[in-house]
């Protein structure tokens, strides 16, 4: 897809948008309803060096969308409609740009499974659930500023065979004596010691299908992780722009390098952490593993989100809703007055479990 391009309404000619978990587009004006051809086929996992190679030639357009580049954290929005503030960020200066020569060219697409509405139900429990909030946090933030987003991400796939080496520990508990100073007398104490046994080795094998990373720099992955997985292994579409319309869709501003040592820190962190777990013992020292990656490959696909960015006390703060499953995450301010109550409500009841005890 290289042109802009929109879909009309079969009833009555306006333009049609997506409609979240129903793999339809529908007329905002007259509610007639067709279907968007279903397909998994034709999705291509890259040869990651050729790539890396070849990234800053993939070139894409998003269809019927303007751009809004922020000055303040540098997210390129495609969008349809009228926007006054950045989606990832809250601030107000954002320039309007000209859709050309974007640097993507997806694979897949993840589509919406819930609609709008149902993302601020989700976001007013978690905002009551948030004990030290600030009493009017639900009053300072706009339920019409949650926005639905489809996000670039990079997926990676990789074959790992790690050797490692290790020192196991055991801990072991023996009596030994002691000079009381205060009785002037000699006592007896349990001590607890770790025994450290031979170096071992060890082999590990594993397989990492769509290690997803985040394509925006505003966005940080960490967010992605504490909202959960999405199921790009099995549910992920064609690409097809379709799901767009009506939709707001991130520009991916994270090269294809910067995103790879991201997913080749968490492949790495992941292996280590399997290695450590198959080392005897309740401890371990001088701890190495060598690593060997094959089959690296790589695609970037659009997930769905829904996301909040808001102002308290001229601090900026992120909701992010996942946009299939409703889990959330985000920042939040804190109120240090509920702290301090709390504080003294832990202090009254601790003293006066102390009273009670005497």
């Amino acid at each position: 897809m290289t042109d802009l391009f929109t879909i009309r309404c079969g009833g009555c000619g306006a333009s049609v948008v997506y409609e979240a978990g129903s793999e339809k587009l529908r007329c905002p004006y007259c509610g007639h309803q067709q279907e968007i051809p279903l397909s998994y086929e034709g999705i291509e996992e890259i040869d990651l060096e050729h790539a890396l190679k070849a990234a800053e030639a993939q070139r894409e357009a998003i269809p019927e969308h303007q751009i809004l580049s922020c000055r303040s954290c540098g997210a390129q929005i495609a969008y349809k409609e009228g926007r006054a503030k950045c989606d990832f960020c809250g601030a107000e200066a954002v320039s309007e740009g000209t859709l050309q020569n974007q640097p993507i060219r997806p694979q897949g697409v993840l589509p919406f499974g819930i609609d709008a509405r149902a993302a601020q139900e989700t976001f007013t429990r978690w905002v009551k659930n948030l004990w030290f909030a600030p009493s009017d946090l639900s009053h300072r933030t706009r339920l019409e500023d949650l926005r639905g987003i489809y996000l670039p991400s990079w997926t990676f796939d990789a074959r790992v065979w790690a050797h490692w080496t290790a020192t196991p520990g055991y801990y072991r508990t023996r009596t030994e004596p002691f000079f009381d100073q205060q009785t002037r007398t000699w006592k007896t104490r349990t001590v607890t010691y770790t025994e450290w046994g031979a170096p071992i080795s060890g082999h590990h094998q594993d397989f990492f299908d769509d290690v997803l990373i985040s394509g925006l720099n505003s966005l940080p992955n960490r967010y992605l992780e504490e909202i959960g997985s999405f199921a790009t292994t099995t549910d992920l579409r064609t690409y097809n722009p379709s799901y767009f319309l009506g939709w707001d869709v991130a520009l991916p501003d994270k090269p294809l390098p910067e995103a790879w040592k991201e997913g080749y820190e968490y492949i790495h962190a992941k292996t280590a952490e399997a290695c450590k777990k198959a080392i005897p013992g309740d401890t371990y020292k001088d701890f190495r593993m060598q690593i060997q990656l094959s089959g690296l490959t790589t695609k970037l696909v659009y997930v769905p989100i829904y996301i909040l960015a808001y102002r308290y006390g001229d601090k900026p703060y992120r909701v992010v809703i996942h946009g299939r499953t409703g889990a959330v995450t985000g920042d939040r301010p804190i109120s240090w007055v509920k702290v301090g109550l709390a504080v003294l409500l832990i202090a009254a009841i601790i003293g006066l479990l102390a009273y009670l005890a005497k």
